[in-house]
């Protein structure tokens, strides 16, 4: 089968990470992949006018290049998303809102379209949000969402129905037994950059600085974030991990006792599931993964509001005063992450996509 996959970008996100995963897989069960990129990226509109800007990306960022992923497929960087540059196929794949309209527009020669929704998008202005609602309502001839809370939102919302296939973790990644309670309790922390307008949904801001106020009060709490870039002024204090590999990730998870998601909002949240795989125990809000299958206080720990301090600092406390409370969470987080395997997830997208095969 002939499979093409459209992504706006190869940059640092679970998104990206996701969908090269699954054409991996795909590849590795024999069929043909290619997935595509344009050079500029998730520019748009006038800003494929910034040629400079786009000409020194293609030169000079690994990200762009794909070095930072573990690929065995073809990834084509071409100037548009057309019919042009497309080759055909039998399926052709829409990764985010952006592309989606990219591979609505292809011929029919192009195979059957697949719009992967990863997340709610709306993350911009007024006018770029109506068109993200928008894309979630085209003709496509499969919508497969990452959770039920994705599908959900998108049926109540916008009537537009999808196959929930949930996000998985490699067995490989997943441990064989739960994390062992000891003296230095160390939490760990997810570093993302601001996406939304209006409100930061990742809600970085909130937590590091009452990150830093609890490990202020209660210094034999160690303090580890990780992230793909460390910003500007931060915190010298803090412990960040810059851009691991895959293998220094799982280390860094085996180094941590609570993981904290400060996160309002995720279609899926894959740093809490791998963290989870690791016998971490997740504290966060009761969304994405954490909704699909968290039980409070049994694999997780849940926070009603994301923005409290006490509530947090409360939740925190609890964990960490509690070393059989943490390892009956790391237990059961491990065992209940063995059910998303992600050998399991891709070939149930697989077998969707040979369903729609145009022969």
């Amino acid at each position: 089968m002939r499979i093409n996959m459209v992504l706006p970008g190869i940059g640092h996100s679970g998104g990206v990470q996701m969908a090269i995963d699954y054409l991996n897989y795909f590849a590795q069960k024999d069929n043909d992949v290619v997935c595509y990129v344009p050079f500029t990226g998730a520019y748009y509109g006038w800003k494929r006018m910034l040629f400079p800007k786009a000409i020194y990306r293609i030169i000079n960022s690994e990200d762009l290049q794909g070095k930072w992923i573990s690929h065995k497929i073809n990834i084509k960087f071409v100037p548009y998303i057309n019919n042009l540059h497309v080759r055909d196929a039998d399926i052709t794949i829409a990764t985010s809102w952006l592309t989606s309209y990219w591979v609505y527009n292809l011929k029919p020669q192009k195979g059957a379209k697949v719009y992967f929704i990863q997340d709610f998008e709306t993350w911009g202005n007024d006018s770029e949000n109506k068109k993200v609602k928008a894309s979630y309502q085209l003709p496509y001839d499969l919508r497969i969402s990452v959770s039920t809370e994705l599908h959900d939102k998108l049926m109540q919302e916008l009537n537009a129905s999808s196959v929930v296939i949930c996000n998985g973790i490699p067995k490989k990644n997943i441990l064989k037994a739960p994390k062992i309670g000891k003296k230095n309790i160390v939490i760990g922390f997810p570093f993302r950059e601001r996406r939304a307008i209006k409100q930061d949904i990742k809600n970085t801001e909130f937590g590091v600085k009452n990150l830093q106020k609890f490990v202020h009060k209660n210094p034999a709490i160690k303090l580890r974030i990780f992230g793909f870039k460390k910003p500007e002024n931060f915190p010298e204090q803090i412990k960040f991990f810059e851009n691991p590999s895959r293998n220094e990730l799982n280390s860094w998870y085996d180094s941590i006792d609570i993981f904290y998601v400060p996160s309002l909002y995720e279609g899926w949240g894959l740093p809490a599931m791998e963290a989870m795989a690791r016998g971490c125990a997740v504290i966060g809000a009761d969304t994405g993964c954490l909704k699909e299958f968290g039980r409070h206080m049994e694999n997780c720990y849940k926070l009603n509001n994301m923005t409290n301090q006490q509530e947090l600092f409360h939740g925190l406390e609890t964990l960490i005063r509690s070393d059989n409370l943490r390892q009956k969470i790391s237990k059961n987080a491990i065992k209940t992450v063995n059910n998303y395997s992600f050998e399991n997830k891709a070939q149930e997208f697989l077998e969707l996509l040979e369903k729609l095969k145009i022969y």
